[in-house]
């Protein structure tokens, strides 16, 4: 690893204890994506296996040695294969296909790996987001296309398509919109403080976006709403933890967000349901109905929950 990615990371973690401890525990489920059909959860982190339930009651169908850290799954929009973005790992970051267990590494991504990833809204791109300020583009097949910088070289946290255009924004220090040839949209500082953005969700319109950051030890995680062009149009501060993720319901309807709670929030950003967890969540998905979320945590839980964030089942 790069002495100043070292040096850069440890800098973060001492001014932020919290993120400390929970990047240094042993082992954390990180990420979880519903797949299109409905049928499957995937779930990763740093516990050396990509496992895959059966959606009702969270049974083991799959599972696959992953040497550490999977940051993040994401489901093809169509097709029986997933994008996994890894760090901190001798497992590169791949395309996945899980009937044929056939792995394609995703070329040109940093040696200390990636933690954005995302299809666009056709599946004929794949971007990722990686530890060194840079965004690869692939096709479906993992074929590499291009690469383009993120303004400066440090980690991407999150990456997300526009859900019609391809266009795409970035997470890290600052906001950053960019088109598919890597031309700088827009930049944005989301806030005074410096305070390092964790997450992005469009909404399925592709109106507006909203963001989740970290906070710190005296300034408050915030969720901030953005339109199209960048321009902020809400922030809210209830939050007592970071917003790991955020994900909308296929209709729009409700946007959940892991933090120290799962919390369901309208489309105007009103709060209207409210899950107690005793650890950090970290991942969260929907299902394609919208009536059912999982959630992964810090300590290893996975809970099922209905659209009104009451818990159905828990796995420890």
């Amino acid at each position: 690893m790069k002495i100043l990615f070292i040096l850069g990371f440890m800098i973060f973690v001492l001014a932020n204890p919290s993120f400390g401890q929970n990047i240094l525990q042993k082992e954390i489920l990180w990420t979880t994506d519903w797949s299109p059909n409905g049928k499957y959860i995937a779930i990763g982190g740093n516990v050396n296996t990509l496992q895959i339930y059966q959606k009702g009651n969270l049974k083991i169908h799959q599972s696959f040695p992953v040497n550490n850290t999977i940051t993040r799954i994401k489901w093809h929009p169509s097709k029986n294969i997933m994008a996994v973005s890894t760090q901190m790992s001798e497992e590169k970051s791949c395309i996945f296909n899980p009937e044929s267990n056939e792995k394609t590494e995703l070329i040109g991504i940093s040696p200390d790996g990636a933690r954005g990833i995302d299809w666009n809204a056709t599946g004929e791109y794949l971007a990722v987001a990686d530890n060194d300020g840079q965004i690869l583009i692939y096709d479906v097949k993992g074929q590499f296309i291009r690469k383009f910088g993120n303004e400066n070289t440090k980690s991407i946290t999150a990456l997300e398509w526009h859900p019609t255009h391809n266009t795409l924004v970035t997470v890290s220090d600052k906001i950053r919109m960019f088109d598919i040839n890597g031309n700088v949209i827009k930049s944005i500082k989301h806030r005074p403080e410096d305070v390092l953005i964790l997450s992005i969700a469009w909404h399925p319109s592709g109106d507006f976006f909203v963001t989740g950051d970290y906070g710190d030890e005296k300034d408050k995680s915030l969720l901030q709403y953005w339109n199209q062009n960048g321009e902020l149009q809400k922030t809210i501060n209830i939050s007592k933890g970071e917003y790991r993720n955020l994900t909308w319901n296929a209709k729009g309807t409700l946007l959940a967000t892991a933090s120290d709670a799962l919390r369901i929030w309208d489309i105007n950003g009103n709060l209207i349901s409210e899950g107690y967890s005793k650890d950090y969540l970290w991942g969260i998905s929907w299902n394609k109905k919208g009536n059912r979320l999982v959630t992964t945590s810090l300590e290893q839980k996975i809970i099922l929950w209905n659209h009104k964030a009451k818990r159905i089942l828990t796995i420890e």
